[in-house]
């Protein structure tokens, strides 16, 4: 067992269908839950220390952040296929 682990622990849960048609796509629904819970809890870390830092984090503004990201990426990708890196 890896560090930092415990003995896992079977539990019974319900969900929307749409989430489990997402877990009916996968070949370890297990795998796929801890790795997003895990996610989410990075995430919700990083807020925390950029709400300490005294950043205001809203969901607008991550979803402005996360368009312009995708916006110069489509730039980055356009300029390296003209040859222009």
């Amino acid at each position: 067992m890896l560090r930092g682990m415990t003995s896992p622990k079977k539990i019974s849960i319900y969900l929307p269908d749409d989430v489990r048609e997402v877990l009916d796509g996968v070949d370890n629904a297990s795998a796929y839950v801890a790795e997003s819970i895990r996610m989410r809890r990075r995430h919700e870390a990083t807020r925390n220390v950029l709400r300490d830092a005294g950043y205001l984090v809203t969901d607008a503004g991550v979803e402005r952040m996360r368009q312009r990201v995708y916006a110069l990426d489509a730039l980055n990708a356009q300029a390296i296929e003209a040859g222009d890196e």
